[in-house]
């Protein structure tokens, strides 16, 4: 397996210039691994890293340019038809954390079922889509399911 641009997986290596990265920025912007802003930096990290920047001191240039928390209008509570409307991004997601297509599957099928049966747990003012991303990063990278609000 080849750690190089777009290949969609990611080394013990890459790992931990993403970890490195990220670590600072969160550290000097003072927030929480958990919080909207650090789940979005933990994106651009692997977005970034996956598109070429290698260097963690670049990465961290680069993700420290990006998601400043803004706050949104709050939205409502999502039902179980718009949590199962991001099936298809999240098999993409899950294929890009998992080494094999029956692991993504089944990756994805564990999040929206955790989604559905947990949507109380769902702030208003959070965007659908970066919750269910947090899950699914949850479930594969076993962070604790029981977030703390920051």
């Amino acid at each position: 397996m080849i750690d190089r641009p777009h290949s969609g997986y990611l080394l013990p290596n890459g790992f931990n210039v993403v970890s490195t990265a990220f670590e600072k920025v969160v550290d000097q912007r003072h927030i929480s691994h958990f919080s909207q802003e650090g789940e979005c930096l933990a994106r651009y990290a692997l977005k970034f890293y996956m598109n070429g920047t290698r260097n963690a001191w670049e990465l961290e240039q680069k993700i420290s340019n990006v998601c400043l928390f803004v706050d949104r209008p709050p939205q409502p509570s999502p039902r179980d038809e718009e949590i199962t409307a991001w099936l298809p991004e999240l098999l993409a997601w899950a294929r890009s954390l998992t080494t094999s297509p029956v692991e993504a599957d089944a990756l994805a099928e564990h999040t929206l079922g955790y989604a559905i049966e947990h949507f109380d747990e769902f702030r208003e003012n959070t965007d659908l889509r970066d919750w269910l991303v947090g899950l699914m990063m949850e479930r594969r990278f076993g962070r604790s399911s029981n977030r703390r609000p920051h």
